[in-house]
Parts: C-alpha cells; sequence; structure tokens
C-alpha cells in the first residue's frame, strides 16, 4: 500500500502489529453507494462483514443444526433402548432384573417383585439360592427327573434322611443319632424325662424332655422344641 500518514511517515514504513483485538480499530479508503472516504474500522466489523461475504454464517448455523438434530436423535435411540430394555426385564426370554439389595426380580404382570436371593460362596460353604415368593402347592420345583409339584415334592424324598413333623413340616434327620435312656415314658404322645441324665441335645423342662434338633432319636419328632412320639412309637 503506497500513500504518506499525515505526518509524511510512509504507510509501507509503518510497524507490523503482532496481535489485534476485536476492539482495536484499522484505518482504511471504503466505498460505499458510490461514495469513497477514508474510515476507521473494527476489527469485529471487518471480521462480521468477511464472515457473512463467504457464507461462514450460514455454514455455522447449519452446523449447529445438524449437531442439534444429531443429539435429538441419539437421545431418542437412546429411550427407545431404555424403554425396550425395561420392557424385557424380569420376563421371559428377556432380560435378568436385580433389586436395591442384588435379589433377582421377576414380573408378575405389572409390576417387578423381588424373586430370588443369592448367599454367596465362602471358604467353607457353596452359594445357595433362597426364593423370595410365597410358593403354595401348585408351584413346582425343577428337578433332574423334571418339574415336580410341591405338594408332591414329599413324595420324592427318601424316609430314611428325611421326616415330617407335628405341623406337617418336612425336616431332614440330622446325621447323629442317638439312643433315649430306657426310663423316659411317653405321656400322651410327649417324652417325659426319668431319673436319669439325658443325652447331648436333650433337656428337661419340668419334666418335658426338650431337643436342640442336633441328635436324631429314632421314633420321635421335634415338635417345636418338644421331642414327641412318632405313630411307630411305643411306650407308657
Amino acid at each position: 500500500m503506497s500513500g504518506t500518514t499525515q505526518s509524511g511517515t510512509p504507510i509501507s514504513s509503518l510497524p507490523l502489529a503482532d496481535t489485534v483485538s476485536p476492539t482495536d480499530t484499522l484505518v482504511g479508503v471504503l466505498t460505499r453507494n458510490g461514495t469513497t472516504q477514508a474510515q476507521q474500522v473494527s476489527v469485529s466489523v471487518l471480521a462480521t462483514g468477511i464472515s457473512s461475504a463467504i457464507g461462514m454464517d450460514d455454514a455455522v448455523t447449519a452446523a449447529q443444526a445438524a449437531a442439534a438434530e444429531a443429539a435429538a436423535k441419539a437421545e431418542a435411540a437412546g429411550e427407545n433402548v431404555s424403554n425396550a430394555i425395561t420392557g424385557m426385564r424380569g420376563k421371559a426370554n428377556g432380560v435378568a432384573a436385580l433389586d436395591s439389595t442384588g435379589a433377582l426380580t421377576l414380573s408378575d404382570g405389572d409390576n417387578l417383585v423381588s424373586g430370588l436371593t443369592v448367599s454367596p460362596a465362602t471358604q467353607t460353604a457353596t452359594a445357595t439360592l433362597k426364593p423370595l415368593l410365597t410358593l403354595d402347592g401348585a408351584a413346582k420345583v425343577r428337578t433332574s427327573e423334571g418339574d415336580v409339584l410341591i405338594s408332591d415334592f414329599s413324595d420324592r424324598l427318601p424316609a430314611s434322611a428325611f421326616y415330617t413333623d407335628a405341623q406337617g413340616y418336612i425336616r431332614k434327620i440330622p446325621a447323629v443319632v442317638g439312643t433315649l435312656p430306657a426310663d423316659v415314658t411317653l405321656n400322651g404322645g410327649v417324652y417325659m424325662a426319668g431319673a436319669s441324665s439325658l443325652p447331648v441335645g436333650l433337656s428337661s423342662n419340668g419334666g418335658i424332655v426338650m431337643t436342640d434338633g442336633s441328635v436324631f432319636y429314632p421314633n420321635t419328632i421335634n415338635n417345636g422344641g418338644v421331642l414327641c412320639a412318632t405313630s411307630n412309637a411305643t411306650g407308657a
């Protein structure tokens, strides 16, 4: 650019600016509507004019619209996936669902209900499953021989390992088997202690023989802690 400043210094001899800010002002000759004159132009006004001239504003607007549309589609897709998974939780051929305690939940048709919890394995015990749902006689338990009704489950248990107490509960026969003292008697199906000492696992409460269930005595049942006779027992 040729010419001089008002002081007579050639414009080409002026120092070059290293940086500019939006509020800096440039001096230039502008022609607008047929009129040419020297004007001051701020850097921000010049940048806006250049951006508009090359279509930068339209490009930015289009990019923002495309980004917003992509974000909306991604959000909708994520919501659809979430809804699909929610609809499959706890259902057959669906996905497993856990409650806040880690128990497996199942759908009852309307809501998810905690149905099964797992006791983790330890160094001395294997992991166990514990049903949380109330089961009736129509419920089935899967065995190696097929599904068995709970009401028929007792028929599958060996009599040598299990017995039914006075309340109808099936109980496992303890591994330790004992023998009752000879002076223990029966009174209305309840065993009564004699003069001799009772063996391990038994105690006397007002003469009534009590059991902690740790030792099995043939022909007896544990009736809420009271040692009672089965139908096979005989005595006074």
